[in-house]
């Protein structure tokens, strides 16, 4: 039994430590008539493919309407070098939610 459970848990942390090291910053946009968009940013490669997995739960969790209606999610790759300063960031996160299908 022990030969089971010590492999379990050391592949349990090293799971842990890789999720701790990826981080992604969220902004919300407030447009007109009531909506926003909540932007998932990432600044490095493993970054923006956490935003798009977080951006797809919220999606698929507002279709099932677990999440409010008149709020949608996008993901930001950030992560080409070029850091955006806060209005090409905006414009950024509204371009990508009007391209993207309802």
């Amino acid at each position: 039994m022990k030969r089971l459970i010590i492999p379990t848990i050391i592949a349990f942390g090293v799971a842990c430590i890789g999720q701790a090291q990826a981080a992604v910053d969220t902004y919300t946009v407030d447009m007109p008539g009531g909506y926003a968009i909540v932007g998932f940013v990432g600044t490095t490669p493993a970054d923006f493919a956490l935003a798009q997995q977080q951006a797809n739960s919220w999606e698929a969790q507002r279709h099932l309407t677990l999440k409010p209606q008149s709020m949608k999610a996008v993901a930001i790759d950030e992560s080409q070098g070029v850091a955006l300063n806060q209005v090409d960031l905006r414009n950024a996160i509204v371009a990508a939610a009007q391209s993207k299908p309802h």
